[in-house]
């Protein structure tokens, strides 16, 4: 959006304020007065303010012979051309300094926006400065949580192992059992009613025996299974955060380098706004010479007059 700047009407009052006090009205002074604004905007106004003065009055002499009224003449003429020249180009670099001015408040606009983009990609990287701080505690939550299932595996190993050693306390059991049976057996030849006894006790034994190594090996099935699911979990957690990693640093780098290249056109902005201002007030005080200089051949020609 454009920048507010100062009046017409400021200027103006300025000026009439240093003219009240018996002061020559310049670029510089005015801006003393006022206490800011541009030195572009202030010679537009002061322009202006210059083409709206009513021009003095010139006091009309009479001569009081032939010769003055000739010598009046001839200065008249050898002004007159001199000071056509010094009209046109002071024409030339009031419109000069115009077009340097109109060309000094778009450079300053420019440069206004510019620094409002910057201001606006600053704010941008100060978001994504508070996104990255939050994507570390996230990183740090997930490692936390990534080492709390890595206790839980070990936990799952450790409780995988106790299943291993039930079983092999399980099959000692069922080779003490089978041993048993063969003992039935051998006792079985003495005696049918040990023998019975013997096959019934053998039975229910390689019952127990085989429920309890099916339940083993269920449980290890089950804890194996429950391990490679928290392993795929573990590992989609760790894929997700390269990923979300990756393109936060993609938009980081993407942001700096913004700021970097609004950076550096605000800067050549400002040395092409210093360089016109510098011209600026080259060409107003050229001008004011050049009024003072009409008004010295003025001076001289009002004396010849007088003479």
């Amino acid at each position: 959006m454009a920048r507010t700047g100062i009046t017409f009407e400021q200027v103006a009052h300025a000026a009439d304020t240093q003219v009240g006090r018996g002061e020559k009205p310049t670029i510089q002074s005015i801006r003393a007065e006022l206490g800011t604004g541009s030195p572009n905007t202030i010679h537009r106004h002061f322009q202006q303010w210059r083409a709206a003065q009513a021009p003095k009055e010139r006091q009309a002499a009479r001569l009081p012979d032939e010769l003055a009224s000739a010598l009046a003449q001839e200065i008249e003429r050898q002004s007159a051309a001199a000071r056509a020249d010094a009209e046109a180009e002071a024409l030339e670099a009031r419109q000069t300094a115009d077009s340097l001015a109109e060309i000094g408040e778009e450079i300053e606009q420019v440069n206004y926006e510019l620094s409002a983009k910057v201001e606006e990609l600053e704010g941008q990287l100060k978001h994504l400065n508070s996104e990255h701080d939050a994507a570390k505690l996230e990183i740090e939550r997930l490692r936390d949580e990534v080492e709390r299932e890595r206790i839980s595996a070990e936990n799952t190993r450790q409780q995988l192992a106790e299943a291993r050693n039930r079983c092999q306390t399980l099959e000692e059991q069922r080779d003490q059992e089978h041993s048993t049976r063969l003992d039935a057996q051998r006792e079985a030849k003495a005696s049918e009613q040990a023998r019975i006894d013997a096959e019934r006790t053998q039975a229910v034994a390689a019952a127990r025996l085989e429920a309890a190594q099916q339940q083993a090996e269920e449980r290890a099935q089950s804890l194996k299974n429950e391990q490679q699911a928290r392993r795929n979990d573990a590992e989609a957690h760790k894929q997700a955060l390269a990923e979300q990693r990756d393109e936060w640093k993609e938009r980081l780098a993407a942001a700096e380098k913004q700021a970097q290249e609004a950076q550096q056109r605000a800067q050549e902005a400002d040395k092409a706004k210093t360089k016109a201002e510098v011209r600026s007030e080259a060409l107003a005080a050229r001008i004011d010479a050049l009024g003072a200089n009409e008004g010295e051949q003025q001076r001289l020609f009002e004396s010849g007059k007088k003479r």
